[in-house]
């Protein structure tokens, strides 16, 4: 598992942090999870080989959210969340205290 940083963006909410954020790649496969101001929540998805990424976000004993953006090839996700047509910006960096994770994310865009 790699320790993230990252954070969404609501109106009326603002910027909203997610902790204990952990992501852990199988290939392009992710699963990861954390926790934010709504509740603790788990997070699956796909990295392709064009730097897309899809995410789904399920919060515990409540909704779902698709984030949707791009890999940037260096740590950093980033795009826009939609729950039933309310969206905001989102990002994800990953913390590179495991450069061997890095280096097989780096490996999905090649």
């Amino acid at each position: 598992m790699i320790e993230c940083q990252g954070w969404w963006q609501q109106r009326g909410l603002g910027r909203q942090e997610m902790s204990d954020l952990l992501l852990d790649f199988r290939g392009p496969i992710l699963s990861g999870q954390g926790r934010d101001v709504v509740a603790a929540f788990t997070l699956t998805g796909k990295i392709r080989p064009d730097g897309s990424v899809e995410i789904l976000k399920q919060y515990q004993r409540r909704h779902s959210v698709l984030y949707v953006g791009t890999y940037d090839g260096e740590g950093s996700m980033c795009g826009r969340w939609d729950i039933g047509g309310y969206q905001g910006q989102w990002s994800i960096r990953l913390l590179k205290s495991s450069t061997s994770s890095l280096d097989e994310i780096q490996d999905i865009g090649s």
